[in-house]
């Protein structure tokens, strides 16, 4: 299970959330465990049924108002109780003035209270996206991404293929490396994977024999990617006569990554076949089924056609199409 201490949450987003702790005493002892955070509602009036205690607890000013209505006994009660829980933090949005008696059972409980002065709004949508992305499904993938014609590609295979090679070969041609060697794959919505480098390998490819290479100062900053969004994957295989390959292209394999399933195309590889302009091809062929354009099916259509019109000339009736 991932977590995020309260301090590491106020370092990675201070340009944003702009959090700051009102009580350093209570220190950094629990952990954000979820993506989501919780406005407490029906807690304040007493029903704690189901309190999502591992969710950071978000007070507006619109929930200090109706605190501010309570009785000092009812207050502390309310505090003690949710503090109870041992709740990672609880964070006051637009909210310059907070009661003593919560500052006080906060740091008897140990839990951090924190304060920023943005709209409650900004503060969702913006507190929501840093969490969706800090706590998104990751992997790691041994392999190149390289952007193609705006297609994110993800080239596979066993060590020694050729991908350092082949990837070097398409950013010369004028597309751009994402990353080489290794992949950071993470999921940041149901459906799109985005990848990048590793820190340390950013910018480089390793071409064997050579060593490695920085493609940005080689080819300049158009040639690189900090990330790009992952839209298929090629697995290149070495050429094996006896192995049948796909040759018409009217089954489209897929495989899934991170419960995402993405177009999977297994390349067979041979000695004077230019893979790069195979990879642009392919690239160029996705962008078309995007606008509703196969041209394999395209192509079995017109046989299927002229075969039916063959038929009618040589016997005067017609034949009848394969459903599939």
């Amino acid at each position: 299970m991932k977590k995020l201490s309260v301090h590491e949450l106020i370092a990675e987003t201070r340009s944003k959330l702009q959090l700051k702790q009102i009580n350093p005493e209570a220190g950094d002892d629990g952990s954000v465990t979820s993506s989501v955070v919780n406005i407490p509602g029906l807690e304040l009036t007493g029903f704690w049924t189901d309190f999502p205690r591992h969710k950071l607890q978000v007070f507006s000013k619109k929930e200090m108002q109706y605190i501010a209505t309570l009785s000092p006994a009812a207050m502390e009660n309310l505090f003690r109780k949710m503090f109870a829980f041992k709740i990672p933090a609880a964070i006051f949005v637009e909210t310059p003035e907070i009661q003593p008696i919560i500052i006080e059972l906060a740091n008897e409980a140990g839990v951090p209270l924190l304060q920023t002065d943005i709209n409650i709004m900004q503060f969702l949508q913006d507190m929501g996206n840093y969490l969706y992305k800090r706590f998104a499904p990751t992997t790691i993938i041994h392999g190149g991404l390289v952007d193609v014609h705006g297609v994110g590609i993800l080239l596979t295979g066993k060590s020694g293929i050729g991908k350092s090679e082949i990837a070097l070969d398409i950013v010369e041609r004028g597309h751009r490396l994402v990353a080489d060697d290794v992949v950071d794959i993470r999921r940041t919505a149901r459906n799109v994977l985005i990848g990048k480098p590793e820190e340390l390998l950013q910018d480089t490819i390793e071409v064997r024999g050579l060593g490695i290479v920085n493609i940005r100062k080689i080819f300049g900053a158009r040639a690189v990617r900090v990330q790009k969004r992952v839209e298929m994957m090629i697995e290149l295989l070495r050429w094996e006569p006896d192995v049948h390959y796909e040759r018409f292209g009217l089954t489209e394999d897929h495989i899934s990554i991170l419960g995402v399933s993405i177009p999977h195309i297994r390349l067979p590889i041979n000695p004077g076949k230019n893979i790069s302009v195979i990879v642009e091809t392919i690239a160029m062929t996705y962008l078309l089924k995007l606008y509703g354009e196969d041209p394999a099916k395209e192509m079995q259509e017109k046989l299927l056609k002229e075969l039916k019109e063959k038929s009618v000339n040589l016997n005067g009736d017609t034949i009848e199409e394969d459903p599939e």
